[in-house]
């Protein structure tokens, strides 16, 4: 972090910690940023892949990623399996770069399915040490790397396969038996890598003989992560791609279902990616610091990409969580203790949770304790303990935070919090309010006046939020048309998001047009499709989807049909237990995600009308006047349920 002489007390208590740490912690000392590195990756005219190639020699002799140590045992019934180990065993940047050019060769030199510049890799799994290694081979290669995202559904992987065309797909081995449906139905995948496998573990051993029999005779070559390293091990080094003088090739396609639903690809070009390398945006806070972090996010959201490229480009210690799910994420904290945390909503609810469950039991236990003090003492068990004790700089991203929860945060780690905003298409726009310069080189706001938005409002202009950047992505894959829709006459991306510019280059993001939800964990929900579907059931005349940026589910206003009304014959419990399981038959039958299904419901006896002023002339849904008329009951909703769930692991935790 650079440090001034502001005498701000918090701005003190971090340098004396810094400073503490400098001299106290062997590791801290040995994974700061190397100045010579830094400088020789900033050479005027450095490929991307010449730039990680210098950071992976520069820093060669450092621990690089590390992953949780495993077991192999022997289940109840003879079979094997792994167990977790209370240890995380690490990688040094000078073997990651070995088994990187090991993948370059053996797939630059394969007569058979050669990988070469412009073609398109897919990968699909959790991020990993393997992930990493085949997504460096793709990049050095001058491939373009086509991450998928691991909880989207089958059907989705085929759609994205189909207009990508890759002719790789790398899946780890939890992931083949599902995937291999998508594979058949791709007619450019040519051979399929296997990551993150353990021969020895029966079931991924069976998962993969099983992909194996299923591919035979098909044309499509399989093989594991660790072949394709050890045939490449014993081949001349593939060449360093370099573009052509002027060119600047595509390198990265993102996925993302954005505010259509329907899966489009974000494009980045070398130069893009490049400059994520050479930390031209590096996390706030971090500037001098050592970079040593868990990566939880997947490798197919721009976030949990950025993560692994800052800590990397920084000659720093990225460790990788143990489970997707996160379930092992506090434990794998405390194993680790980061100096940065990159945060997402749905984690740092999950810390106050854990915060208020162990002030309550305690509290429960000591009827005349002194509340604050439990307060202080258990974010102090929190800060020292749970996360290491030497965490010096926290950002949130990929939704906005509630106020509550973010100064929460701040109170348990005693640093600020750094907000940040950014998008897959136009990179990072602004921390804290403040927009970036760079990347913005330039920004407006449009009036919505159908949503009551106006550079004239006062006290400050509103509007959506339109923008150019240094870093702005080329469009949608084989998409002109989708990426027309997103840019004005003039160029300025129109980022769908409504703000209030507070000041000049200080804005506040306060609406998101075109009826699209981001929710608290990052995904976009587009409400006015689900209520289009779900209004095709039998049982729902009207329905109003409900959600804010501050909770991860919807919540919904239901006006039953008549019959619907007739059948329940004046039981409400009934009527909304048939309206719910209707609901969810309509989400099983379109595969939506679980977010997109309202986790509860007001069932409203009323139709919406253009006499109630809950429909517009043209009969939509008059979206400004329904939440008027239903925000705070249904807001009154979410604290229920918030406070039900807390109840809940309250008991749990007394038992």
């Amino acid at each position: 972090m650079t440090v001034n002489n502001d005498t701000d007390p918090q701005l003190e208590q971090l340098t004396r910690r810094i400073e503490n740490l400098r001299e106290s912690d062997p590791q801290f000392r040995d994974t700061l940023p190397d100045p010579a590195v830094a400088q020789q990756v900033l050479r005027p005219g450095l490929h991307l892949s010449e730039a990680i190639a210098t950071l992976m020699t520069g820093y060669a002799a450092r621990p690089a990623l590390g992953e949780r140590a495993r077991e192999l045992v022997t289940d109840h019934d003879g079979r094997t399996i792994q167990r977790l180990l209370p240890r995380f065993e690490t990688t040094t940047y000078g073997e990651l770069w070995s088994r990187t050019t090991s993948v370059a060769a053996s797939w630059h030199h394969d007569p058979a399915h050669p990988v070469k510049g412009a073609d398109l890799v897919a990968t699909l799994g959790f991020t990993s040490i393997d992930y990493t290694v085949l997504d460096l081979a793709i990049m050095i290669l001058g491939g373009v790397a086509v991450p998928l995202q691991t909880s989207a559904p089958a059907s989705q992987w085929t759609t994205i396969l189909a207009e990508a065309e890759p002719n790789t797909l790398a899946v780890s081995v939890e992931l083949i038996g599902v995937a291999l449906e998508s594979v058949l139905a791709t007619p450019s995948i040519k051979q399929v890598v296997v990551f993150d496998y353990t021969p020895e573990i029966d079931a991924q051993r069976e998962a993969y003989e099983a992909a194996g029999a299923r591919l035979a005779g098909t044309g499509i070559a399989i093989e594991t992560l660790d072949a394709v390293i050890a045939r490449g091990s014993d081949l001349p080094a593939a060449p360093l791609y370099a573009p052509s003088p002027g060119d600047d090739p595509l390198a990265l396609l993102i996925y993302t279902s954005g505010s259509t639903g329907a899966p489009k690809g974000a494009m980045h070009s070398e130069n893009i990616v490049r400059r994520w390398w050479i930390r031209e945006d590096v996390m706030a806070g971090t500037e001098n610091l050592p970079m040593i972090g868990l990566n939880f996010m997947p490798m197919s959201h721009i976030m949990g990409r950025g993560t692994l490229t800052s800590t990397l480009s920084t000659g720093g210690l990225g460790y990788f969580a143990a489970s997707s799910d996160m379930s092992t994420l506090f434990e794998d904290m405390e194993l680790i203790r980061p100096t940065a945390l990159a945060l997402v909503p749905r984690v740092c609810d999950m810390v106050f949770q854990r915060f208020q469950t162990e002030v309550d039991r305690r509290l429960a236990g000591d009827r005349t304790a002194d509340a604050d003090a439990v307060a202080a003492e258990v974010k102090a068990e929190i800060r020292n303990g749970l996360f290491g004790g030497r965490v010096l700089a926290v950002m949130v991203g990929s939704a906005p935070l509630s106020d509550e929860l973010g100064e929460f945060i701040e109170s348990c780690f005693e640093l600020h919090l750094t907000d940040g905003y950014g998008s897959t298409e136009a990179g990072m726009v602004f921390r804290d309010g403040i927009v970036q310069r760079p990347p913005v080189i330039e920004y407006k706001l449009v009036d919505v006046p159908e949503l009551g938005y106006f550079s004239t409002d006062q006290p400050h202009p509103r509007g959506e939020l339109l923008l150019k950047t240094d870093g702005m992505f080329l469009g949608y894959y084989k998409r002109p048309e989708v990426t027309a829709g997103v840019f004005d006459e003039n160029g300025f991306y129109m980022t769908g998001d409504i703000v209030t510019e507070l000041a000049h280059d200080n804005i506040r993001i306060v609406d998101r047009r075109n009826n699209v939800l981001k929710l608290s964990q990052g995904e976009f929900v587009a409400v006015a499709t689900l209520e289009a579907e779900y209004a095709n059931s039998p049982v729902v005349h009207q329905i109003y989807v409900y959600g804010s940026s501050e909770r991860s589910y919807l919540l919904a206003v239901v006006v039953p049909t008549p019959q619907a009304v007739a059948a329940a014959k004046g039981d409400e419990t009934a009527l909304k237990a048939t309206i719910a399981e209707s609901l969810q038959d309509i989400a099983r039958e379109l595969q939506l995600q679980s977010y997109e299904i309202p986790r509860d419901f007001i069932i409203e006896p009323q139709p919406f009308t253009q006499g109630n002023g809950l429909l517009t002339g043209i009969a939509k849904l008059a979206r400004p006047n329904l939440k008027a008329h239903y925000g705070d009951r249904l807001e009154q909703m979410y604290a229920d349920i918030a406070e039900q769930q807390a109840a809940e692991l309250r008991d749990l935790h007394s038992v």
